[in-house]
């Protein structure tokens, strides 16, 4: 019967936490503060941060173990139209596994996650193109392998994170769409700020098409 209760009341109090978490983005007070806030309500839900990111719904959702918390509107690279990235230039948002490799403030997109692009899939394609070299495709691997940034200095290119912006070049997210990074994905700052407060170097990060 203890046992039933105990259960009973986590599941109330997982209720309660999913309820402030929705009404939180309407309440007064700085980005900071609010972040803040709503970084101590994620960290009471269980499992580790991650963020499943939809570019034909064009949102990003952050995940607390198996648990949607919240989905933010985001847009994508101008290359949007033409799928998966393949290498540098080509103005097209990754898909793929990945994980955050960097984080830090930026003067040109506010806050910057860095991903983990690219990655094996993307290095042994790659490879097999002859885009980058056995020695590129090695050192790579072994960032994937330990964890880290990967080299974003070969033909495959590189830099592809989540960031807001300092300027405001359109809509991001809901009627009159206009994917205008190069590759990146983009939040407005406010979510941003949220999700910088959640999650650390590590996080998975999962972008389908």
């Amino acid at each position: 019967m203890a046992g039933l209760l105990d259960h009973s009341f986590f599941f109330l109090r997982f209720i309660v936490l999913l309820l402030l978490l929705s009404c939180l983005s309407p309440l007064p007070g700085t980005p900071v503060r609010k972040a803040e806030t709503f970084a101590t309500l994620v960290a009471a839900l269980p499992g580790e941060p991650r963020l499943v990111i939809w570019k034909s719904q064009y949102t990003l959702t952050l995940y607390k173990g198996m648990t949607p918390v919240k989905t933010y509107p985001a847009v994508f690279g101008r290359g949007y139209s033409d799928g998966d990235k393949r290498k540098m230039g080509d103005l097209r948002t990754p898909e793929g596994d990945f994980y955050i490799c960097t984080m830090n403030a930026s003067k040109r997109f506010y806050k910057f996650m860095g991903l983990s692009y690219p990655g094996l899939k993307h290095a042994e394609s790659g490879l097999q193109e002859r885009l980058i070299t056995r020695a590129e495709y090695d050192q790579i691997k072994k960032a994937v392998d330990e964890r880290q940034a990967p080299t974003w200095s070969t033909r495959l290119g590189g830099a592809i994170g989540i960031h807001g912006r300092t300027e405001s070049p359109g809509p991001v997210g809901g009627s009159g769409v206009m994917n205008w990074t190069e590759g990146c994905i983009a939040l407005a700052n406010a979510d941003v700020d949220e999700i910088f407060s959640v999650v650390a170097l590590g996080t998975a990060v999962t972008v389908l098409p």
